[in-house]
């Protein structure tokens, strides 16, 4: 009896999801906890176990989905999203997205979910520049601005961003949108994180898309 319940303890643990060591560390251009360039949908179902691990088609812009693979999917705090290089094999991540109020997921620097601008403008050392709200991509943080958040990228004399490695996208509470300063900060225009609207506003991070490191 004693060496048949050993024998069943070994096989439970050997057959257990690697992920319940609790690493939700993003280092952006890196990995994603566990998850690194040479993932595949298959080690992914190794580490999180196969009820955790599901296929669904991710609108990246209207009217445009790509194939991706679903962590956690009826888990809103361990939720992610993982599109791969090779959509068809399922191999090689090439982000991994974030989405919602608040998350285990966060990056090496203390970002996730919820984190509010005034905080990412700490951590940065530097005034932030983003894009006004009201759009797919409105809050979306443009560029670190030479900051220590140089995974924002940083832009260039035409305005492009070089060596962006983690897009953040914030918006305010809901309450605050019939506010005048939620209504100055509506459209395209670049705005800044010291401005009186942004500091009145304050908004929270609701999206994150980690770019995982190439081989």
């Amino acid at each position: 009896m004693k060496r048949r319940a050993a024998a069943l303890a070994l096989l439970l643990c050997a057959t257990a999801p690697l992920a319940q060591t609790g690493d939700w560390v993003i280092v952006p251009g890196k990995r994603a906890g566990p998850i690194d360039a040479g993932a595949s949908e298959a080690r992914l179902v190794e580490l999180f176990g196969a009820r955790n691990v599901t296929r669904e088609p991710f609108e990246v812009e209207p009217g445009v989905a790509l194939s991706a693979t679903v962590l956690f999917a009826s888990d809103r705090t361990r939720r992610a999203v993982v599109l791969w290089r090779d959509a068809e094999k399922r191999t090689g991540p090439e982000s991994v997205l974030i989405r919602g109020e608040r998350s285990v997921w966060r990056t090496d620097k203390g970002i996730t979910l919820g984190t509010p601008l005034a905080t990412l403008r700490r951590i940065n050392g530097k005034p932030l520049t983003l894009l006004g709200f009201g759009s797919d991509v409105g809050g979306t943080i443009l560029e670190g601005d030479g900051g220590e958040l140089t995974e924002l990228g940083v832009a260039g004399p035409t305005g492009e961003v070089a060596g962006r490695t983690l897009v953040l996208r914030v918006e305010p509470d809901p309450a605050q949108r019939d506010s005048s300063a939620y209504q100055q900060s509506i459209g395209n225009d670049a705005l800044s994180s010291e401005s009186d609207a942004m500091r009145l506003l304050n908004p929270r991070v609701y999206e994150l898309i980690a770019d995982i490191a190439t081989k």
